[in-house]
């Protein structure tokens, strides 16, 4: 589809595709030289002064070149921006690594690895079990006389699998009494976190090797519910190795914001709550440490609220990350649906 634009839009759009190109300021010479302009040196200047007095651009120092603001940069994204298709390799190792026969937390894993290794940008997906979860069956499996195996599985097929050292020997009416235990608080297809709070009751009521075995169980488990609320989060490594960030020590505070990420969920969740992508380009998120980067969101799905979203530098190459973005987000969806 074709765009109509004005001059100012025309050389506003010059001005940040040279600029997501190398991050230079542009000079006014370097765009009177584009053959889509076809106007006078001077024109541009006037042009340029009239973007910079509107906000759209600014010159980051004395030279005469410009970058464009996040004024600007919104209006190219709103006005100008042209999504590519999705590449077919792209398209291929979404397909190849997104298959409906995992399990939602390793599905969400995969996801965020192949976004972070496709991008070479931070990916953030919202806590795999986010609405909540339900225990399909548990087990103990006696490895030797003092270690035990414990196995729970979940509706959604994630296996949670912890070895239980103990401090004593387990005779096998110790571990019958307290697999019996376990199914009466957790089996039966109950809510997890309901299974949690029903076996800190029986451990209050049990004594000796029981309690403490018990105990380890509820302690795994305890954890194992707090890891699964949490987002998952991938490629912060990446983050550091960027340009922007050895030249800007501000995005430091984005890494500070990913080891603390509930405000940047909430945000995320906020602004995710229908099925079309969403770009928060720095300051426009109101969090001061995502000044200085880009956000692409994603909705993925709607009943537990689920998202995938990418964090980069404001020159991202968003022309082919939203539909990346969209497309991963889609095929999550799709692998969810068919379960």
């Amino acid at each position: 589809m074709t765009i109509t634009l004005s001059r100012p839009e025309l050389i506003l759009k010059l001005i940040v595709e040279q600029y997501l190109l190398d991050g230079q300021p542009v000079s006014s010479k370097v765009l009177a030289d584009n053959a889509q302009l076809a106007v006078s040196s001077a024109t541009v200047r006037n042009t340029m002064m009239q973007l910079e007095q509107q906000g759209f651009i600014r010159s980051p120092h004395t030279s005469a070149g410009r970058i464009p603001t996040t004024s600007g940069m919104r209006l190219f994204i709103d006005k100008m921006l042209q999504l590519q298709p999705l590449t077919t390799l792209w398209a291929s190792e979404l397909q190849r690594k997104l298959t409906p026969q995992l399990p939602v937390s390793l599905l969400c894993q995969q996801a965020g690895q192949l976004l972070t290794n496709l991008t070479g940008f931070v990916t953030i997906i919202s806590a795999p079990k986010a609405g909540g979860r339900m225990v399909r069956q548990i087990d103990l499996v006696r490895l030797a006389s003092d270690r035990l195996l414990l196995v729970v599985i979940d509706e959604d097929g994630d296996i949670l699998h912890r070895v239980l050292h103990c401090e004593t020997a387990i005779d096998n009416n110790i571990l019958s009494k307290v697999l019996c235990l376990l199914n009466a608080a957790l089996g039966g297809g109950g809510q997890w976190q309901d299974g949690i709070a029903r076996l800190g009751s029986i451990v209050r009521g049990e004594s000796g090797v029981c309690q403490q075995l018990l105990q380890k169980v509820l302690g795994q488990l305890s954890l194992d519910e707090l890891q699964q609320h949490q987002p998952l989060i991938f490629g912060q490594h990446q983050l550091l190795l960027t340009p922007e960030y050895q030249q800007n020590t501000a995005l430091q505070q984005v890494m500070q914001m990913l080891e603390q990420p509930e405000g940047l969920v909430r945000l995320l969740h906020n602004i995710t709550q229908d099925d079309t992508p969403k770009l928060l380009l720095g300051k426009e998120s109101g969090y001061v440490e995502l000044a200085n980067v880009s956000v692409i969101a994603q909705r993925y799905q709607a009943q537990p609220a689920r998202f995938i979203a990418l964090v980069g530098p404001r020159r991202m190459n968003y022309a082919r990350l939203i539909p990346l973005v969209e497309a991963c987000a889609r095929q999550l969806n799709l692998n969810l649906n068919r379960r």
